[in-house]
C-alpha cells in the first residue's frame, strides 16, 4: 500500500474538511430521514419489554449510579450511560435512552457521510448517508438497549478522521481517533481487536505529520499508544479489583470458552428450537458436526478468574479436537454473515406500537431488514471489487472487516457486523454512484470469488431464516 494516487477526497471533488457547511448542506435531507426513521421506531419500542441483555445493561447502570459499585462483565461504557440517563429520567430511563440514541444514531449517519465524502466525494457522501439513513439492521438499534449505536457513535468518527487526506494536522487527527477507538473499546472490548489492524493501516500508507514511512510508523505508534492511554485507567481498575490483568470486561474469557467448546448459542435464533443452546438448522448441524466430548464451563470462583479458567479450558478442547474446533469456527462465521439481526430478533419476543403494531408492519420490516443485508454485502464487494475508490480505502475496508471476523470466531453473532458497517455502506455508495472503469481483472475476479463464498455461506441459514421469519408475533 502506499500513497501514489490521490483518493477523491484529496483531489477536490469534497471538501478534506468535516467543518465546510458545504458536505453538511448536502447531507441534510438523509439526516432529516434518518432522523424521522429512527423516531418512528423508537416510537415503535416504546414501553416495550426488555429482553436478557437489554434488562441486564439497564440494572447494571443503575447499580451503578444508586451504590457506586460495577460488577457487570461486559465493558463499562454502556452501563455508564444507562445509569446516567437513569438518574435523570427515573422509571423512564429505557425510553429516554432509546430518543437519546435516535439522535446518537444521525450523528453516526452523518459520520458514515462524512466518510462518504472522504473515499469518493459529495455524491458517495450524500449516497452513503441515505443507505445509512434508511439500512433497517442500523436503525433498529436505536430503538434497543444495545450498545451498538454508542459504539458507532465512537468508532465512525475515528474512521473519518483516519480516511481523510491531508498533508498537515495528520498528528493530532490521529491522536484523537486513537482516543475515540480507546472510547469505543469501553463500549465493546472488540474495538481493541481494531487498533493493531487501523495501526498497521496508518503505517502502511504512510498517514502522519512526516514524510515517508518514518512519519508513518510514528503516526501507527501514536494511534495506538493513545487509544491504550485512553483504556489504561479502567484496566488499572480492573487490576485493583480483580487481582488480574484484565484490559477491559471479564466477558471475552466468557465469550472465548463458548466460542472454543460444544457450546452453542446464537441468540439471533435463541428460542426457535427444544434446546435453547442450539441454533437450529439440519445443514448448519451437519456442518458443524457431533461434539466430541460434553463440554461444560467453569462456574467456580470469581468471575475473573472463572473467565480466566475458561479461556484455558476453550483452548484446550480445541487443540485436542482441531477438526471440530475448524467445523465450529465455519459456522461461526456463517452466523456472523446470516441476514438475521437483533431487530428482526426482538420483533419475536415483544409487542410493538405504531407503525410496528400490526402484523404485516412488522413482517415487512423483517423482510426487508433482512433482503438488506445481503445486498448491502454484495453491493460493498462490489464497490470495493469496481469502483473509482482510492487502493488504500480499499484496505481500510478490508483490515475493519478482519476484525469484524476475527471477533466472529469467538462468537458469531449479527451484533458483530457492527465494525464494518460504516465502510460497507460507503463502498455500497461507491458501487452505485463511483462505479469507476478499468478495475484490474484479478482484483475483479476476486471480487466474483468473494461473492460466491458469501453465497454458499448463506445456505445454511436459510432454514434458521425460515424459522425466524415465521416465529414473528
Amino acid at each position: 500500500m502506499s500513497d501514489r494516487r490521490e483518493s477523491p477526497a484529496a483531489s477536490g471533488d469534497a471538501p478534506a474538511s468535516g467543518a465546510d457547511t458545504g458536505l453538511w448542506r448536502t447531507l441534510l435531507v438523509p439526516l432529516v430521514a434518518a432522523g424521522l426513521l429512527r423516531a418512528a421506531l423508537v416510537a415503535a419500542f416504546s414501553g416495550a419489554e426488555l429482553l436478557g441483555d437489554e434488562r441486564a445493561y439497564l440494572l447494571l447502570g443503575e447499580r451503578w449510579r444508586v451504590e457506586g459499585v460495577y460488577e457487570g462483565i461486559w465493558a463499562p461504557g454502556y452501563p455508564a450511560l444507562l445509569g446516567l440517563v437513569g438518574g435523570a429520567a427515573g422509571d423512564h430511563a429505557a425510553d429516554a435512552v432509546r430518543w437519546l440514541q435516535a439522535a446518537l444514531g444521525v450523528w453516526v449517519v452523518a459520520c458514515i457521510g462524512a466518510l462518504g465524502a472522504a473515499v469518493g466525494g459529495a455524491r458517495v457522501a450524500r449516497g452513503a448517508a441515505w443507505l445509512a439513513a434508511l439500512y433497517l439492521p442500523l436503525a433498529g438499534f436505536s430503538a434497543l438497549l444495545y450498545s451498538e449505536t454508542l459504539f458507532l457513535a465512537l468508532l465512525a468518527p475515528a474512521l473519518v478522521l483516519l480516511a481523510r487526506d491531508r498533508s498537515a494536522g495528520a498528528g493530532a487527527d490521529v491522536a484523537l481517533a486513537g482516543v475515540l477507538l480507546g472510547l469505543s473499546a469501553l463500549v465493546r472490548e472488540s474495538a481493541l481487536l481494531l487498533v493493531p489492524l487501523l495501526a498497521a493501516w496508518v503505517a502502511l500508507v504512510n498517514r502522519g505529520a512526516g514524510a515517508g514511512p518514518r512519519g508513518g510508523w510514528r503516526a501507527a505508534a501514536l494511534l495506538a499508544l493513545t487509544a491504550a492511554a485512553t483504556v489504561a485507567p479502567w484496566t488499572a481498575r480492573n487490576l485493583q479489583v480483580h487481582g488480574r490483568l484484565v484490559p477491559v470486561a471479564i466477558s471475552t474469557g466468557g465469550s472465548f470458552h463458548v466460542g472454543l467448546n460444544a457450546h452453542d448459542v446464537n441468540y439471533d435464533l435463541a428460542g426457535l428450537g427444544e434446546d435453547p443452546t442450539r441454533a437450529p438448522g439440519a445443514l448448519r448441524a451437519a456442518l458443524r458436526g457431533p461434539a466430541p466430548e460434553p463440554w461444560s464451563p467453569e462456574t467456580a470462583g470469581a468471575p475473573a478468574e472463572r473467565a480466566s479458567a475458561n479461556v484455558a479450558r476453550g483452548l484446550r478442547f480445541a487443540v485436542e479436537h482441531p477438526a471440530y474446533a475448524l467445523r465450529s469456527r465455519l459456522v461461526e462465521v456463517v452466523d456472523l454473515l446470516t441476514p438475521l439481526s437483533y431487530p428482526v430478533r426482538s420483533l419475536r419476543f415483544v409487542e410493538t406500537r405504531a407503525p410496528l403494531g400490526s402484523p404485516t408492519a412488522r413482517a415487512a420490516f423483517a423482510w426487508l431488514a433482512v433482503l438488506m443485508v445481503p445486498a448491502l454485502l454484495l453491493a460493498a464487494l462490489w464497490g470495493w471489487t469496481t469502483g473509482a475508490a482510492w487502493d488504500g480505502h480499499r484496505w481500510l475496508l478490508a483490515l475493519t472487516t478482519a476484525g469484524a471476523l476475527a471477533s466472529a470466531l469467538v462468537s458469531g453473532l449479527s451484533r458483530y457486523r457492527a465494525p464494518a458497517l460504516p465502510l460497507l455502506l460507503v463502498f455500497a455508495a461507491v458501487a452505485l454512484l463511483a462505479p469507476g472503469s478499468g478495475a484490474p481483472a484479478a482484483r475483479r475476479r476476486a471480487g466474483v470469488a468473494l461473492g460466491a463464498l458469501l453465497a454458499l455461506a448463506w445456505i445454511p441459514s436459510l432454514e434458521p431464516l425460515q424459522a425466524a421469519l415465521a416465529a414473528l408475533r
